[in-house]
């Protein structure tokens, strides 16, 4: 059944054009010319009218949201549109913004990386990136299934490329390793989507209708259906036991994919979790009955993630498996299947995507100025690089907790969320599994602070720094680390519309 919403049509299609714009400039980019700041302008420029055509759509419809006027139905796919609601809205904006950014820190370090590869176009680099990025909007603006997964699947060869092209390593196999888990993920996913069709449909958001709930008993192939969606999307969430892929990916990617792969793209699976599985499915006994499972699984992840960043020295792999751990913090949040949970999902995703940017963004200063990834190379570095120390704090501020940053409030929701559902799990089982929840946090600020430490206290100690500059790529970093410390202040404008959007689907599970 679908329960009414109260979204309102906007006049003009400005969700359409928020991801079109950045696409167009995509694709003009191989027709540019010059040394890459013309392309790199033509993102930037693109990237600023999708953000502003966002915050214009979000002002307007604000806090309930709206669909976009330009939709159309396709016999036996559905409705084909796109929708900004309290669910989606902080994913698009946090996408745009890190897009934005990463467009303007990617001139300067493919550059670099150019010149060690022996040349490369940038009006190749900002085709590809643009796809990605476009694709990742998408996703999380989609009212259908289908279109969802196409979405989805538009993020794969651009980003399977840019690792294939001007990635670090053996960056071939390191290709296939990421094509093969992820796309696999994808057609486990469009497989439970293609089973559950016959009793839900393929619309998951209809214009005039509302929201898709399922109210009816759960059937075995329905059963099968979720385990699919389930499992496709911890594939491409890198939960613990899917994960092996994520460590080479996101370590030997170019650093500006890094910085989007892995707060942005894995991120978006937890959104997936939300809308596919939880708004769905979240009355029936069957989704309910793994919570606790889950719980479990995000837990382990939590900590199996940080145990293994704790062994590496390659920053870079230090971030990746870092980013398996976090992952764990939104899979908790889904696990809870409560509104505390789902607040706490949506706001950790965006604290990770501030701070992960910030903390990859900070590694590709090191490789572009000190060319070397080893973190035993290090010591001492805020003396010589005191803004680059002190953006990295923030980043990691924003793994941790720490306010300024908005992982404050979403560890916090996470707790009441686990700790609500702990209540149904017995006294027993559920005071484990908050003593481990506080035992992941403790582990995951140790982490950070035990990397920011290594590189940047102690006596000074690290290779010659070779060239001046960095201003680009320290300022777009600035930009994401005044950004996300916005959101700390301004995160009601995040969690009111998001708990609105919990209560419209709770209601309908009663």
């Amino acid at each position: 059944m679908y329960v009414a919403a109260g979204i309102q049509g906007l006049g003009a299609p400005l969700l359409w054009l928020s991801i079109l714009l950045p696409i167009a400039a995509g694709v003009i980019a191989p027709l540019l010319r010059g040394d890459g700041r013309t392309p790199a302008a033509a993102a930037a420029v693109s990237w600023t009218a999708s953000l502003a055509l966002l915050l214009i759509a979000a002002a307007s419809s604000w806090p309930r949201g709206c669909y976009d006027p330009l939709y159309g139905y396709i016999p036996g796919v559905g409705y084909m549109g796109l929708l900004m609601d309290g669910l989606s809205m902080g994913f698009a904006v946090t996408i745009a913004v890190v897009s934005l950014l990463v467009a303007l820190y990617s001139l300067p370090y493919m550059s670099h990386r150019f010149e060690e590869l022996g040349g490369g176009s940038f009006g190749t680099y900002y085709l590809l990136y643009q796809l990605f990025t476009a694709g990742l909007l998408g996703t999380v603006l989609s009212t259908n299934t289908i279109e969802f997964y196409l979405f989805l699947e538009l993020t794969l060869i651009p980003s399977f490329l840019l690792i294939v092209l001007y990635g670090y390593g053996d960056r071939m196999r390191v290709g296939l390793l990421y094509l093969v888990w992820t796309h696999i993920g994808a057609e486990l996913l469009l497989l439970g989507l293609l089973i559950q069709a016959p009793l839900t449909g393929f619309d998951v958001y209809r214009p005039g209708a509302g929201y898709l709930v399922y109210g009816a008993a759960v059937t075995p192939m329905l059963e099968a259906a979720i385990l699919l969606i389930l499992v496709g999307l911890a594939v491409k969430m890198a939960l613990s036991g899917l994960h092996f892929w994520l460590p080479h990916a996101h370590a030997e990617a170019p650093t500006p994919l890094s910085a989007l792969l892995s707060p942005l793209l894995i991120g978006i699976a937890g959104y997936g979790l939300l809308r596919l599985l939880l708004q769905v499915y979240g009355g029936t006994g069957y989704l309910h009955a793994l919570s606790a499972p889950l719980i479990a699984w995000s837990l382990i992840t939590i900590i199996y993630g940080g145990l293994l960043a704790l062994r590496q020295v390659d920053v870079k792999r230090f971030l990746a498996y870092s980013s398996v751990s976090q992952m764990g913090y939104l899979a908790l949040g889904f696990a809870a299947m409560n509104t505390w949970g789902v607040d706490g999902l949506v706001i950790h995703f965006i604290a990770h995507a501030y701070g992960k940017a910030i903390l990859f963004g900070a590694a590709g200063f090191l490789i572009v100025y000190y060319h070397s990834r080893r973190i035993t190379d290090y010591s001492g570095l805020a003396l010589r690089e005191p803004l680059l120390a002190a953006l990295f704090l923030i980043g990691v501020m924003h793994l941790t907790g720490i306010p300024p940053a908005c992982s404050l409030w979403s560890e916090y929701l996470l707790a009441r969320g686990l700790a609500a559902k702990a209540v149904s799990m017995g006294a027993g089982w559920g005071g484990l599994a908050l003593l481990v929840f506080v035992a992941g946090v403790a582990l995951s600020t140790a982490y950070s602070f035990i990397l920011f430490n290594k590189i940047f206290m102690g006596a000074p100690r690290s290779p010659t720094r070779r060239g001046g500059g960095g201003r680009l790529l320290l300022y777009s970093l600035l930009g994401l680390a005044l950004t996300g410390i916005i959101v700390f202040f301004a995160v009601n404008a995040v969690a009111t519309p998001l708990s609105i959007y919990y209560r419209v689907i709770a209601s309908a599970w009663r």
